[in-house]
């Protein structure tokens, strides 16, 4: 194994000899939505950056979402919506697949995902940041947990994330462009952006983890958008009217139900995990707690984890 210094990004070389690259068909390169890995007697995991493929991988794309592989030999395949793609099996198969998108021998591209990728004279794979053979069973990686896939009802961002490294920052994007990095800070924490970031109503933004001395991400870009301003209004009357009816004790129960079937119905699902924790056993509690971790495609260990930061 050798390594290649580009334009400061630390790129792990794995030739197409090299034994740890000679069972892997391909890379996931990027992630943006719902995307899993399936494999024979194994439960089907997330999709994730530098994830290595085998040959007998099936990658499910849900709809709405989106994947990019990098397949042995320097094809690139881009997958769309609904989408089951079953890894070739071949190199012929798997340059049939590319066809319509190679890296030319020799070339280095920067992938929308902020990888790097070498598609060298004999094949070689060079990506960072690559996770190593066990990647499959990485259970400490950095993972997202808010905000992702819903509205904000507020111009302001609190951000989380569980697992990786000590400390890492966020990056924020609007269009591609960065507009927004935090301090360098520790997982399970809830960073509140506040005026630094400031959101714009009805746009939407992405963001993800990167070291704390800078390079490529940890972690698949996490969309979110802010909702409209007539929403943000009508929440904040909501609220206001809402406040009034908890201050009286009169009915307080009733307002944290009519409180998340208003957070409910504007996609705001951590809201939505928050006051669901709140409220009372019983059916629901059980279906609120259910639809805020289906809004935020976390799995029930994630979702319970946002929550205990949340309280």
């Amino acid at each position: 194994m050798r390594a290649v210094i580009v334009t400061g990004a630390l790129l792990i070389a794995v030739s197409s000899g090299a034994s740890t690259f000679d069972q892997s068909a391909g890379v996931i390169l990027g992630v943006t939505g719902h995307v899993t890995v399936e494999r024979p007697a194994a439960a089907s995991r997330p999709a994730a950056l530098g994830m290595r493929l085998e040959a007998v991988d099936v990658v499910v794309v849900e709809r709405g979402a989106a994947a990019e592989i990098y397949l042995k030999g320097g094809g690139v395949v881009r997958l769309h919506d609904a989408t089951r793609f079953e890894m070739p099996k071949t190199a012929a198969a798997a340059e049939s697949h590319a066809a319509g998108a190679r890296l030319a021998s020799g070339s280095i591209a920067q992938l929308e995902s902020g990888l790097w990728v070498l598609n060298d004279p004999q094949g070689s794979l060079l990506v960072s940041p690559m996770r190593g053979d066990a990647a499959w069973e990485a259970v400490d990686a950095a993972v997202p947990l808010t905000p992702r896939y819903e509205a904000l009802t507020s111009t302001s961002a609190v951000f989380a994330w569980s697992g990786g490294p000590p400390k890492a920052r966020v990056v924020v994007a609007k269009r591609r462009e960065v507009v927004w990095r935090s301090a360098p800070t520790a997982p399970s924490t809830l960073l509140a952006a506040d005026k630094a970031l400031p959101l714009a109503a009805g746009e939407v933004y992405t963001w993800w983890l990167e070291p704390e001395a800078g390079g490529p991400p940890l972690t698949a870009g996490m969309p979110f958008r802010v909702a409209a301003a007539d929403v943000m209004d009508r929440t904040k009357s909501v609220e206001a009217e809402l406040g009034t009816l908890w201050k009286s004790g009169e009915s307080q129960a009733a307002a944290d139900y009519l409180r998340v079937a208003h957070y409910a119905g504007a996609g705001s699902w951590t809201h939505v995990l928050d006051l669901a924790t709140r409220m009372p056993d019983g059916d629901a509690r059980t279906k609120a707690l259910s639809a805020a971790a289906a809004g935020l495609r976390l799995d029930s260990a994630k979702a319970t984890a946002l929550a205990a930061l949340l309280r």
